[in-house]
């Protein structure tokens, strides 16, 4: 019988999805929690419960991507890979992968000094947005809505460490009906898609900040620019998030550990059976 490795930080209900949708296929899907094991980087890997796949679910990024990596290191196949997980999980990454695959995203620059980051600003007028490289459900990104609040919000980050120093700022992309598009991708396929509409009072979109999904029909349009983002990432299991611009759709960022607590109910579609039945293909 395929033994399946699901390494987690956090059982979830997307996690929990996951174990149920295994055993209604009569799959083996081993739970390992990423606290109770340790790796040898120089050795096997005789410290984790063996699998023939391994499903990276940690909610972690730096403490999955590593994981991953050491796996993948002693030839186990890892859902999702170290090479396409360290793309998504750097949104520069992200952008730059895109812009060589000809995928249309929002107009981005980068700087590492504060002076810098403001004639970043001139050239693209305001208002703008301001990322961290790494992370995620919408922590830490602000709108700069003019020089004094731009200058302010950027000095903050000064003291916050380096990883907070470099300045990944985008234009603002006004949001149809204050929503975004989130498709879910795997492999080649897309197997469904939600619009996250921002709460009240607030412009970001995530789940986790109080917005609310609605069923998006997957049109040609989604469905194109949804598996072209994928491919210029590489094979894989993807959240694409989407934004309706006035000058067309626009890929905002590829998420490698999606989740699906919100899509799954409202939706219908089975997206942790799917992921089982990809985990299987994989190893064929």
């Amino acid at each position: 019988m395929v033994t399946i490795g699901m390494v987690s930080d956090r059982v979830r209900w997307d996690e929990k999805a996951l174990i149920q949708a295994a055993r209604n296929k009569n799959v083996k899907l081993v739970v390992i929690d990423a606290k109770s094991i340790f790796l040898e980087a120089t050795g096997n890997c005789d410290h984790i419960p063996e699998a023939d796949i391994y499903l990276q679910r940690m909610v972690s990024t730096f403490k999955g991507l590593y994981i991953t990596k050491i796996l993948e290191s002693k030839g186990y196949p890892v859902v999702n890979s170290y090479d396409v997980s360290s793309i998504c999980a750097d949104k520069l990454l992200t952008t730059l992968a895109l812009t060589k695959a000809g995928v249309p995203s929002p107009r981005t620059f980068l700087a590492v000094d504060i002076d810098s980051a403001l004639q970043i600003l001139e050239e693209l007028k305001y208002p703008a947005v301001i990322k961290p490289v790494f992370g995620s459900w919408g922590r830490l990104i602000a709108p700069l809505k003019d020089p004094q609040s731009a200058k302010a919000i950027i000095e903050s980050r000064e003291s916050m460490g380096a990883l907070y120093q470099i300045y990944y700022i985008q234009e603002f992309v006004e949001k149809v009906n204050n929503r975004d598009i989130r498709s879910f991708v795997i492999g080649d396929e897309v197997v469904t898609a939600i619009y996250r509409v921002a709460g009240q009072g607030e412009w970001r979109t995530n789940t986790a900040l109080g917005g609310r999904a609605e069923i998006c029909p997957v049109t040609p349009e989604i469905e194109d620019l949804s598996l072209r983002a994928a491919k210029a990432i590489g094979e894989g299991v993807y959240g694409v998030d989407i934004l309706e611009s006035p000058n067309g759709m626009l890929v905002n960022e590829v998420n490698h550990t999606m989740e699906y607590h919100t899509t799954v109910p409202l939706t219908g579609v089975d997206i942790p059976g799917m992921l089982i039945d990809y985990c299987l293909e994989m190893l064929k």
